[in-house]
């Protein structure tokens, strides 16, 4: 009787703790669902308003324009991206107080790498209207610049609201910037811009978006002066993740790069509008997916590193990875199998004389993947492998370079097939692979 006794009273712990896994697991997945959707549907909006602005843009615009438009909004993105997360990655993980004591410090490092950021690319404008003999890029390059020294006044509040999950107010921002970007360049496009109507929207509406991050979000006082220390603790952590969202950035951007170096503006003109097009709601949910699952991950970064908590949390990776593929998934299929009727009626009969159909259909199928490498990254900068993500996605950048330069001696169909098949090899290792690096209980890091 005492040997049954002792039995129950082992085994009453073990259906505790599992009790306690489910509950955790039920509301994680509850919540995340929640801020996915607030993003997704935010995503989802500003596309349908953006897609009514490319089929005007599309009609009035030719491959060329479309090609500069590449090259101005490429080196925008690589030289932005490193900054977007320079001190929110490290300030989400923090607890309250440390925190608000981060808080000058982070601000700084803010302005700092803004201002950094503008001057970089103002100098390149140079020697890249030179490189492509058109010095029509200069101004619009250097117009798309001044849009960094706007974001340091916007950068802390939109901090505060991911780190509160406060999903609904980020997708609010997202949706109107975009919306506004997309009327704007519609009605620009309509009165003759040319390139302008596509570079004006991408400064004017960054207003909105600090508008929008600033109202009703308060700012906690900055309780400690800048530091030097806490400058040096917060890039130690957020420069190998800025470095790998630019690695990130340069993979999903190093076909651009490298078909203009080989084929030429107008060829790129073609791929840049079947890329868009094709991928833009796909991206525009893997983005709000990779926004909400990293706040995600960081909200539990109190609990104890528990064998209960590691298994919740891989619970929470496998399940938010199913579910962001099979939102995507039916998008991409009908897409696809839409795409030779609908491209030619919607954005006009001169891209039929291209390689844009084809084009189009084998970057939508590479999206079908394209979400588990954001579940990967994220999932692995949540749990402190940072210079891990850095490298394996050097070593996926430089294949992709390697192969995208060896199909670029082809056409661009063979680019775009070339680009799907990498992506449907990689994507799925990759993600496995981080998930038994992220949760394998001895390499877990909570820094």
């Amino acid at each position: 009787m005492q040997n049954i006794t002792k039995l129950q009273v082992e085994q009453k712990p073990s259906l505790n703790q599992k009790l306690s896994l489910n509950e955790m697991l039920s509301h994680g997945i509850r919540s995340l669902g929640k801020n996915l959707l607030w993003l997704a549907s935010a995503q989802f909006s500003g596309r349908v308003v953006r897609l009514g602005a490319s089929v005007i843009t599309a009609r009035l615009l030719t491959p060329e324009i479309f090609g500069q438009v590449a090259i101005v909004l490429t080196l925008f993105e690589l030289i932005c991206t490193p900054t977007r997360r320079i001190t929110s990655a490290a300030l989400i993980r923090m607890n309250d107080a440390e925190f608000t004591d981060n808080l000058a410090s982070a601000n700084t490092i803010n302005f700092a790498s803004c201002i950094s950021a503008f001057v970089l690319m103002s100098l390149i404008s140079l020697p890249l209207a030179y490189y492509y003999q058109d010095t029509q890029l200069i101004l619009p390059i250097l117009f798309v610049a001044s849009s960094y020294l706007l974001l340091p006044f916007g950068m802390l509040y939109a901090t505060v609201n991911l780190r509160n999950n406060n999903m609904r107010k980020v997708a609010s921002a997202n949706l109107w910037q975009t919306v506004g970007d997309g009327v704007l360049t519609a009605i620009l496009a309509l009165s003759g811009f040319g390139i302008w109507a596509i570079i004006i929207p991408k400064v004017v509406m960054v207003f909105v978006w600090i508008v929008i991050h600033k109202k009703s979000t308060p700012l906690p006082a900055f309780t400690q002066a800048v530091s030097l220390e806490r400058i040096k603790s917060l890039l130690t952590f957020s420069v190998p993740v800025s470095l790998s969202d630019l690695i990130n950035t340069l993979r999903q951007s190093i076909d651009y790069l490298v078909i203009g170096y080989f084929m030429g503006v107008e060829a790129l003109g073609v791929y840049f509008f079947a890329y868009n097009v094709s991928l833009g709601v796909s991206l525009g949910l893997v983005q709000s997916f990779g926004t909400a699952f990293y706040s995600h991950l960081c909200s539990n970064k109190d609990e104890a590193n528990s064998q209960a908590t590691i298994q919740s949390a891989q619970q929470k990776y496998r399940n938010s990875v199913i579910a962001i593929t099979a939102i995507a998934a039916p998008i991409i299929i009908l897409q696809t199998s839409l795409a030779p009727l609908y491209v030619p009626f919607v954005y006009g009969e001169q891209w039929l004389s291209t390689d844009a159909i084809s084009v189009f259909v084998y970057l939508c199928l590479s999206g079908l993947v394209r979400p588990m490498a954001e579940a990967a990254s994220q999932s692995l900068l949540a749990n402190g492998h940072s210079r891990l993500n850095f490298n394996l996605n050097i070593a996926i950048t430089a294949l992709l370079t390697l192969v995208i330069s060896i199909a670029s001696q082809f056409d661009l169909t063979t680019v775009a097939l070339s680009v799907m098949v990498t992506y449907l090899i990689t994507m799925p290792w990759l993600c496995w692979y981080s998930s038994r690096i992220s949760f394998n209980r001895s390499t877990v890091k909570h820094s």
